[in-house]
């Protein structure tokens, strides 16, 4: 019998739970992740049928762009994270990260609920876990991502004790903060500190180059950010999927867990959920918690990838 392609070893579990983070691995060949960028850059200039249309943000743009509606299904990317957070997986939100010429590097963060800019909980488990994240994060490079364009970068290890606190929130979006513009859509993550005093040790960070095509799977608790664009012509981007084992309650009401928000204000936009699915990208629904979308705003099915024997959570 053949393996499994793309599973995680056990090494690799090791690592994982080691660092926070994997990879980078290969999704794509260089040449084949751009030319998807190319296709996929003119469909998502027509926003007619977007999730959340007439907001800045690419939010969830799987749903009406058949290219990344196949993404985030990938055997290469779902097969991995079969390992990490069990065999029943959802996909819950999808965004693009671009960083352009002179744009600065997004500041040192962590978050595991993503309540930092709406005040409330997007994810709340239903089940206790010890090792295992509640959810995962994976940025795939749809260009070179290096030095000196903007790559990622991570604190190994940090997953495992609280540095920021997401539940604070943050103060009102801003470009400009004491003087600096802000990275990411005019957040200040540093306000989220528990001891305001306390600096990362950057000489710890692990920066994070990669080819066209790579990816990296990250539990948004490890602590993560990003260089700035200090080049002349080269643009920086990337699509972030996020997964959530599906008994995980997706966007819930506050109020009443077993329903889900109408909307969330969040980056200064507002977000109407009522369109919103998750996508079962593996194994199969067994706690009912959240609305599931089975097509694309096209009529795509979306490809739920069976269970791999052999990839179970360490």
């Amino acid at each position: 019998m053949q393996p499994t392609p793309y599973v995680m070893t056990d090494d690799d579990k090791r690592f994982f739970q080691d660092n926070g983070y994997f990879g980078p691995f290969k999704v794509y060949e260089p040449d084949e992740a751009q030319d998807i960028w190319k296709r996929i850059r003119l469909k998502l200039l027509d926003t007619s049928n977007q999730m959340f249309p007439n907001t800045r943000i690419n939010y969830d743009r799987h749903m009406d762009v058949s290219e990344l509606s196949d993404h985030v299904s990938r055997p290469e990317i779902v097969n991995r994270i079969q390992g990490l957070i069990g065999p029943d997986i959802l996909c819950w939100r999808t965004e693009f990260f671009s960083k352009m010429q002179g744009e600065p590097g997004t500041e040192w963060h962590q978050v595991e609920s993503y309540s930092y800019a709406s005040g409330k909980a997007a994810l709340v488990p239903t089940v206790r876990r010890d090792k295992t994240p509640m959810e995962l994060t994976v940025w795939t490079a749809l260009t070179e991502a290096n030095r000196e364009n903007g790559c990622m970068k991570f604190m190994p290890g940090s997953h495992k004790k609280w540095y920021f606190d997401e539940r604070r929130g943050l103060s009102p979006a801003s470009d400009y903060r004491d003087g600096k513009k802000t990275a990411f859509f005019g957040y200040h993550y540093a306000e989220l500190k528990i001891d305001p005093s306390w600096e990362p040790d950057e000489s710890q960070a692990v920066i994070l180059e990669m080819k066209p095509g790579e990816a990296v799977v990250f539990t948004a608790r490890c602590m993560h950010g990003s260089l700035p664009n200090t080049s002349k012509r080269k643009i920086r981007v990337a699509f972030a999927s996020r997964y959530a084992p599906t008994d995980v309650r997706i966007y819930p009401d506050p109020t009443d867990l077993s329903r889900q928000q109408d909307s969330f204000t969040e980056h200064g936009e507002l977000f109407d959920l009522s369109r919103h699915g998750n996508v079962l990208v593996s194994g199969a629904d067994r706690y009912a918690h959240n609305r599931i979308a089975t097509a694309n705003f096209e009529g795509k099915p979306f490809a739920t990838l069976p269970a791999v024997v052999d990839a179970g959570v360490l």
